[in-house]
């Protein structure tokens, strides 16, 4: 639906709902104006208001009520909004039920009250003081009445006592009456109380028997828990039945672990192989899991040309080992096998030469068929561990010949041989290797990726160290360092030698244009955690933002997010310095992993025979940091002093906002005057070299040189057509050429932003300009007061007052309070920066920030339209100063000297009554510059012209008040034009 028809259809419903304002059109349109702003806004989905945006509200009302000193009603906002909070919060596992106010739709409720409310009044301070004020009641609570009536009804009195009911026994009176009884008599004792010798016998023969009753259930359970025991032993150590004896040539567990003699012992192994097809013995096994381990194949295990193991299908059986025992053994150790010749294949495809007739397009080719210097690295730190697991592995298969050996001896049950048994193999494998074999056999698919292999690795060895489990902390820390050591490499040349720099820029005889050359750059390693977008020229405005940028993969964690962004702007602020210097000396040798990594080693001393070594935990990332971040703080610093000194930071800030922001007055002063006397008279204006070149003389006739003239241009964006008065200022901009590399942080996104401050300032001071330039015509208009037009005359004196005040006060808003407040807070905050990347990052910053508060955001697009129509009365009400004077009978020799001075006639756009309410209504109606006044007297027009203002200014302040209660940072700069604007009659 178009604007138009909105408007129109918005009028028909005020009229419907309020038929009683059919003849006050400016209400009609104010509030219809209201209709369509709510109705644009729930067409958007921003009507629903949430608890967050409710007591952001609130919190506004309360920060306004205090900017007009009305403190009662602050707080009073305040403290019902805390209330408010406490029973939100006490409500939220109770307060729902069928009720139409629930926790979900209170934020709904609280903003329509807000949107009912009208503007404070006396009653509503009056409350609000009552309301701080308010005493609570007096006097008991509720649930100390009820427990007074309570209390009151003797609620532990017992009633009627009743004597205990003796249900069997004797009671104690009883049993004294009785004592008294016995006493009274002869004294005798009772038969049961005669002590003779036969009694002690009877005692002392009951004594034992059960002293030897007890003893044979004791002995009874003792017997039951062997039986237990030894039914357990038979079932594990023993086939079914009797014991048997081990036949000749069959030799255990034993005879391994008791050092015999190893020559008989090696022919007694091939004596049993060669008469036995169907079963091994023990030792046979053990070396079959040694060669396994080793990868070599064998009677039991089997490796294929690609090193993958295998379990042979019709393997022989073990002697004193059950089928499915020795299944298991042979699946846990094919499982330490298939890990232990992965790792090797790796290795050789890795570290070795592809030979010319590999096949390009089997699966193993395509991952690994170009490794990176990362994965080589990776590769070679695999290979040294696996070779010490190899030297491990041979030294328990020489304990079969030579015996055992310190080497070859189990950690857990010292002078026995590790591969004694599988059960110790096992546990000794576990505990040496297993975890360090898991582990490297997990990052193999990842080590294509130098950033994500990196990250795995600091991962584990973090996880280690918070489980206290250091065993492989040391050999996981040295595979962490090898496999670094290429990226940190790559990390040297970029912090010493900065980002790359085409030659074009090294060159200090050749200018620098708009135009470079990146095809001589030189290349990032394609590993390298940094990257360069070769989407972004070095002529793009946002090149040192963009131009080099992080992986996809992300920062890796070994610098960790904020020292990799110091990183990343090091170089390239170490880059900027060469192509700014013509090149600059490295600094020294770049430190290597390993040493910026050191781990001290202490020695203690126990005793004369057994030494302590300990070793200090280094934690990687802060190690890293602490030696990078000092080395790229510095080169900021130099990046810094370079762009103060040598640039002239300072002198073109203060160029650019001398332009941009009307601060070199005087200058543009006598710029301006010539401009809105050439715009006044209808002739040509917009041609962007008299524009440019008339400004350049205004500087070099004031001899203003801080303002750099040869870098100002003044364009306009199109032809101003039909646009008349201020609103014709709206196609002019401001340009200011940044050399590089301030480029960079004076953007031409930054400069267009300024230069849209620049075009509202100067339509400021336009309609200024055309208002004090009425006032010269105040002695003829004087001179026409005795011939009746005294009521008209007053009118436009009037009106030009109101308008004069509105200008005034926005523009020393602007200036003033905005403009400059902020521009210093921005020169303070930039004085303290080392970081370019963080001043070009203030600098939008503050520049986005001072043209929202021009009306130039698209959340003040209305105010800004409302400020242009009031543009337009001003011109409007210029015309009317003029064309009284020509229009009027009486011809004085000021009226004469007036006419011959004045412009000729021209086109001129002339605002309807439909015009002033909204631009979208405006029908867009141009009529002659001379305005007739036999439609409309001079004083119908005054009195309509003053209503439309009140409507305009009425609707800016609602805007600016809705603007102060956002809390978004600026709430504080709307306040004050909103308090300034209160003093609007």
């Amino acid at each position: 639906m178009s604007n138009p028809v909105l408007s129109r259809l918005a009028q028909q419903l005020v009229l419907a709902v309020a038929p009683e304002l059919r003849d006050d059109r400016p209400q009609i349109t104010i509030r219809a104006t209201r209709v369509i702003r709510d109705i644009k806004a729930n067409s958007q989905g921003s009507a629903r208001k949430e608890w967050e945006d409710v007591t952001g509200t609130i919190h506004g009302l309360s920060r306004s009520a205090k900017i007009r000193v009305q403190e009662d009603l602050a707080e009073a906002l305040q403290k019902n909004l805390h209330q408010l909070e406490k029973c939100r919060q006490k409500g939220k596992t109770s307060w729902e039920g069928d009720g139409e106010i629930k926790l979900s739709n209170l934020p709904q409720y609280v903003h329509l009250l807000l949107n009912l409310a009208d503007k404070p009044s006396t009653s509503t301070h009056d409350f609000a003081y009552s309301y701080l004020h308010r005493v609570p009641p007096s006097g008991p609570t509720a649930d100390q009445i009820l427990y007074r009536q309570i209390m009151n009804d003797e609620p532990f009195d017992p009633g009627e006592v009743w004597d205990e009911e003796v249900l069997s026994g004797w009671t104690e009176s009883e049993d004294e009456s009785e004592r008294s009884l016995s006493s009274d008599s002869d004294g005798s004792p009772t038969e049961d109380e005669v002590k003779t010798p036969s009694s002690f016998v009877l005692r002392a023969q009951k004594k034992k028997n059960d002293e030897l009753r007890r003893r044979e259930i004791e002995e009874e359970r003792k017997q039951d828990a062997l039986e237990v025991v030894r039914g357990l032993k038979e079932a594990y150590w023993l086939k079914p039945g009797q014991v048997q004896a081990m036949p000749d040539g069959m030799y255990g567990w034993k005879d391994l672990i008791t050092k015999t003699n190893t020559l008989s012992l090696s022919r007694r192994v091939i004596k049993d192989g060669k008469e036995n097809d169907k079963a091994i013995t023990p030792a046979q096994l053990q070396r079959e899991l040694l060669f396994a381990l080793s990868g070599r194949s064998g009677v039991l295990f089997h490796f294929n040309e690609a090193g993958i193991c295998s379990i042979t299908p019709e393997h022989p059986q073990v002697h004193h080992l059950s089928p499915h025992g020795l299944d298991d053994t042979l699946k846990t150790f094919r499982h330490y096998a298939l890990q232990a010749a992965s790792i090797r294949r790796f290795n050789d495809q890795v570290l070795q030469p592809v030979p010319f007739n590999f096949n390009t397009n089997s699966k193993i080719s395509n991952t690994i068929n170009f490794p990176n210097k990362t994965q080589q690295a990776f590769a070679a730190a695999c290979r040294d561990i696996m070779a010490k697991f190899d030297l491990w592995v041979s030294e328990l298969e020489s304990s079969f010949t030579f015996g055992s050996s310190p080497y070859s001896s189990s950690s857990s049950i010292p002078g026995v041989s590790a591969a004694s048994t599988p059960s110790l193999l096992r546990l000794e494998f576990e505990r040496r290797y297993a975890a360090l074999l898991d582990v490297l056999s997990a990052l193999i698919p990842h080590s294509a990726n130098a950033t994500i292999l990196l990250n795995l690795i600091l991962t584990t060895m973090t996880t280690l160290h918070h489980t206290q489990d250091s065993i492989h902390l040391s050999s996981l820390r040295d595979l962490f360092v090898q496999t670094a050591t290429p990226t940190w490499q790559m990390l040297g040349v970029w912090l010493q030698h900065g980002m790359p720099i085409p030659s074009s820029l090294l060159d200090p005889e050749e200018t620098y244009t708009s135009t470079f050359d990146n095809s001589d750059e030189r290349p990032l390693e394609t590993e390298f955690f940094i990257k360069r977008d070769r989407d972004v020229s070095w002529a793009d405005e946002d090149f040192y933002e963009s131009g080099f940028v992080v992986s996809e993969d992300g920062w890796p964690e070994w610098l960790g997010e904020d020292v990799g962004e110091l990183v990343l702007e090091a170089g390239k602020a170490k880059g900027l310095l060469r192509s700014l210097l013509g090149g600059i000396a490295c600094d020294d040798d770049w430190v290597s992993l390993d040493e910026v990594l050191a781990i001290t080693t202490i020695v203690d001393q126990v005793d004369s025979s057994v030494t302590r070594k300990t070793e200090e935990r280094v934690n990687v990332i802060e190690a890293i940091t602490n030696h990078l971040k000092p080395m790229c703080q510095l080169t900021q610093f130099h990046l810094r002093r370079v762009l103060d000194e040598d640039c002239g930071l300072e002198q073109h800030l203060n160029a650019i906002e001398g332009l941009m922001y009307h601060r070199g007055f005087e200058i543009l002063y006598e710029w301006t005057e010539g401009l809105f006397q050439k715009i006044n008279a209808n002739e040509k204006w917009a041609d962007f070299q008299t524009l440019t070149s008339t400004l350049r003389d205004a500087i070099e006739k004031q001899s203003a040189g801080w303002m750099n003239p040869t870098a100002i241009r003044i364009r306009a964006l199109r032809s101003s057509g039909p646009l008349v008065g201020p609103r014709a200022l709206s196609i002019l901009r401001a340009n200011y050429e940044v050399p590089f590399p301030l480029s960079q942080l004076f953007t031409s996104t930054s400069i267009d932003l300024r230069a849209e401050v620049f075009t509202l300032i100067l339509q400021l001071r336009m309609a200024r300009y055309l208002l004090t330039q009425s006032k010269t015509l105040d002695r003829d208009l004087t001179a026409r007061l005795e011939d009746g037009g005294e009521g008209e005359i007053r009118s436009m004196w009037r009106m030009r007052q109101k308008l004069l005040w509105f200008i005034d006060t926005v523009h020393i808003w602007l200036t003033g309070q905005i403009i400059d407040a902020q521009s210093n807070d921005f020169r303070r905050k930039l004085s303290e920066m080392t970081s370019l990347r963080s001043m070009i990052a203030h600098e939008l910053e503050h520049t986005r920030k001072i043209r929202n508060f021009c009306f130039l955001h698209a959340s003040t697009s209305e105010i800004y339209e409302l400020l242009q129509d009031i543009f337009d009365m001003v011109h409007t009400l210029s015309e009317c100063f003029a064309s009284y004077l020509v229009q009027s009978a009486s011809q004085t020799k000021s009226k004469n000297d007036f006419v011959t001075q004045r412009r000729p006639q021209r086109r001129r756009r002339r605002r309807s009554r439909e015009d002033y309410s909204s631009d979208e209504d405006s029908g867009n109606t141009y009529r002659e510059a001379s305005i007739s006044f036999v439609a409309l007297s001079l004083g119908e027009r005054m009195n309509r012209m003053s209503k439309d203002t009140d409507m305009y200014i009425q609707q800016i302040r609602e805007g600016v008040d809705a603007l102060s209660m956002n809390l978004n940072g600026e709430e504080d700069g709307w306040a004050m034009l909103s308090f300034a604007l209160e003093e609007w009659k």
